[in-house]
């Protein structure tokens, strides 16, 4: 809490610096990866389940839409839920700082993710810089579509999570009472 003085006899005004507590991030980050993990195997699960060998086209073309259906809901539900746990661990019901720590947990979510991908992907360029790796009868401009497919996909979903992480962190902030329901809060700015 700052004081500040405008001059001699001049009323004291009281300024709060925001603080963000690294915990509750960290502990939005982890429920928010639990939540993911459990979508991710449920749709894993859904998608053997429909597989169907016989009809690999049909198949082939509802799983991949499918896929990219279930990988933007999965981020944004587990990122909403992630924000919204954030601001219930920090405690408090300031929503300013509420969708700062969800979109602190979206950007810790987010790099964690980076960091993993790319190290698969230090992988498969070797494999893919490797002359005798791809077969020369894959199809290229299919390679080409499925690639643009996946990164428009990640964009979709990082933009969707970052939305709904910032989103569940403002209510989890707005709702606190409910979750500390024998505390008393004085509103944001105000003592």
């Amino acid at each position: 809490m700052e004081t500040i003085t405008t001059g001699p006899g001049a009323a004291a005004v009281a300024r709060e610096h925001l603080a963000i507590h690294w915990g509750a991030v960290f502990a939005g980050w982890f429920v928010a990866t639990g939540i993911a993990v459990l979508f991710y195997a449920f749709g894993l699960a859904v998608g053997f389940t429909a597989f169907d060998p016989y009809n690999a086209a049909i198949t082939h073309k509802g799983i991949s839409v499918g896929a990219i259906v279930w990988m933007i809901v999965t981020w944004g539900a587990a990122l909403w839920t992630g924000g919204m746990f954030a601001s219930w661990f920090d405690g408090r019901n300031d929503t300013e700082m509420g969708v700062i720590r969800g979109v602190a947990v979206w950007g810790l979510s987010i790099t964690a993710t980076t960091l993993l991908i790319a190290t698969g992907l230090t992988h498969a360029m070797f494999v893919i810089t490797n002359p005798g790796a791809i077969p020369e009868s894959a199809d290229q401009q299919l390679i080409a579509h499925y690639t643009a497919l996946t990164m428009w996909t990640a964009f979709g979903s990082t933009v969707l999570s970052l939305i709904t992480a910032a989103l569940g962190g403002w209510l989890g902030a707005h709702h606190v009472h409910h979750v500390y329901h024998l505390r008393t809060y004085s509103p944001h700015g105000k003592g």
